[in-house]
């Protein structure tokens, strides 16, 4: 068994080997060592491999010691679960074709503990409100127990996964990001401060070894984890062809729960979303309804707190905007030049911190309703 499991992580360490390649492999070859020790025209006839890829394949297993491989990730802070190990999660083997190898940065005692997961989704290209809200929703689980599992992308998961680290209940907030590219790399670039974070704090998890480059085609393989590790889905905001779909899809066919923020009745991208109200999901109001849904007794209420997320260096610049001011405005008072002040009124918009109003105007985000003030009065 040590002897497969050694040979199974070699392979899926190989960087020219998709996931569903390598089992392929493995189920046509009897195990991954009769794999590793296979020759070109067995890979090419098997599974009918690019010559390519075969080539890079046999150069790989030539060059390589299969029982490095592994210390050598370890090295680099990266553990290897496998199907068959004790941590992998159950919950994975239920999703038609469950990982064989899951990469994994961070706390992986996370993995052994009884929390509920629940995971946040939602379109890359999201609504100031619907960054609020995922923010909202990920700070308030976050900060009454619950593991908030997304994906790192742009948009929902980011505020998702921002509002889980910082929560002020007293536990420290968790945070799973599941990626579509190599452990090692971080996508979109300017969330590494993001993945830095989770990797300290939560856990960092991939079916792809390092140096895996993000592709379109990997990140539905990535959400099927997202909603296969989760109890319960949550979808913030899609359109009609948005990938969220394809997760409250799978959420359902599994038997989870599949809960929905409503969305303007007048936005197209909010249609998906808003069809899965429809078809009978269910609808979520306030986060605090939600923990009381899944069984659990909500603590002190969490409250949206904008200035928790605001990046140091532009701290000055959203004080500034305590009312509408534009952007030429502000570089005025602050002295500081144009495309400056547009660089950081774009990365407080991301964050969630202010929105764009008509007339180029800008503001601090307004509380959302049921907020509390803190005792600084943000």
């Amino acid at each position: 068994m040590k002897t497969q499991r050694m040979y199974t992580v070699a392979l899926a360490t190989c960087p020219v080997l998709e996931p569903r390649t390598l089992r392929r492999l493995i189920d046509s070859s009897g195990d991954a060592q009769n794999v590793w020790q296979g020759t070109s025209q067995d890979w090419l006839t098997r599974v009918r491999l690019q010559p390519r890829t075969v080539g890079a394949l046999e150069r790989y297993c030539h060059h390589t010691d299969p029982r490095s491989v592994e210390a050598s990730l370890n090295r680099r802070n990266v553990h290897c679960i496998v199907q068959g190990d004790e941590a992998y999660p159950q919950s994975l083997l239920a999703l038609p074709e469950p990982p064989l190898v899951l990469f994994v940065r961070g706390n992986l005692h996370l993995l052994d503990t009884e929390k509920i997961w629940v995971a946040i989704v939602g379109t890359r290209r999201a609504s100031g409100y619907a960054r609020e809200a995922a923010t909202w929703i990920g700070q308030t689980l976050a900060g009454n127990g619950v593991a908030v599992v997304s994906g790192l992308a742009e948009g929902v998961d980011g505020a998702a996964h921002r509002g889980a680290l910082q929560t002020d209940t007293g536990y420290t907030g968790v945070t799973v990001a599941v990626l579509g590219n190599g452990i090692d790399l971080c996508y979109p670039a300017f969330h590494q401060d993001l993945y830095d974070k989770i990797a300290l704090q939560g856990m960092l998890m991939s079916e792809y070894g390092p140096g895996v480059s993000p592709a379109r085609y990997r990140f539905p393989e990535r959400n099927r984890i997202i909603t296969g590790l989760a109890q319960t889905l949550i979808v913030v905001q899609a359109g009609e062809k948005s990938g969220a779909l394809i997760s409250a899809d799978l959420a359902l066919d599994l038997g989870k729960d599949v809960y929905v923020v409503p969305g303007p009745i007048t936005s197209r991208h909010y249609r998906g979303s808003n069809n899965l109200l429809r078809q009978g999901a269910q609808v979520l109001l306030d986060p605090m309804d939600f923990l009381r849904d899944i069984g659990l007794t909500p603590t002190t209420p969490t409250a949206f707190v904008a200035e928790n997320f605001v990046p140091k260096r532009w701290l000055e610049l959203y004080q500034l905007m305590n009312e509408p001011m534009s952007a030429g405005a502000l570089a005025l008072s602050l002295q500081m030049p144009f495309a400056q002040v547009y660089a950081g009124l774009l990365e407080l918009e991301l964050a969630g911190c202010v929105v764009r109003q008509s007339g180029g105007l800008y503001m601090q985000r307004p509380r959302l309703e049921g907020e509390q003030l803190t005792r600084d009065g943000v």
